[in-house]
């Protein structure tokens, strides 16, 4: 192969890279968003277990943590998030304290210890989407 045939190629790879489509960009977000919703689940088992009672209207803490595509205003830009549902107010008093409730940072311990894995996991979706796109296997 030629150097500028081979610099052609190269050129077409990169061109498709930069231009991931919002599914894809939200398929490789989803992914970060999955792993980072598992961890946070398991650290608030751990910190905070379901020992008291059914959790009430909306449950236990840990049970009401979830991961969705689309930005926080469900608007599909690439974005994923992930965290608490209707339960969040009673994870901020306890991960940021109150007058009576001493913080403990649970979250912001979550986030830190996940960050690594969501960007592995992010990079595997991204590397197996554009493998696709160049004419790569399925994975």
């Amino acid at each position: 192969m030629e150097m500028d045939e081979a610099l052609e190629q190269w050129l077409r790879q990169v061109s498709k890279a930069a231009r991931l489509s919002i599914s894809d960009q939200e398929k490789i977000t989803k992914a970060g968003a999955d792993v980072y919703a598992k961890k946070l689940a398991e650290v608030t088992k751990e910190k905070h277990p379901n020992t008291k009672g059914t959790g009430g209207k909306y449950g236990h803490l840990s049970e009401d943590i979830s991961s969705a595509t689309g930005d926080i205003d469900k608007e599909h830009n690439g974005n994923s998030v992930a965290g608490f549902g209707d339960k969040a107010f009673v994870a901020r008093f306890l991960n940021d304290g109150t007058k009576k409730i001493h913080g403990d940072h649970f979250v912001d311990d979550a986030r830190d210890d996940a960050k690594d894995a969501v960007f592995a996991a992010e990079q595997e979706e991204y590397e197996a989407i554009i493998a696709k796109l160049n004419g790569g296997g399925d994975k």
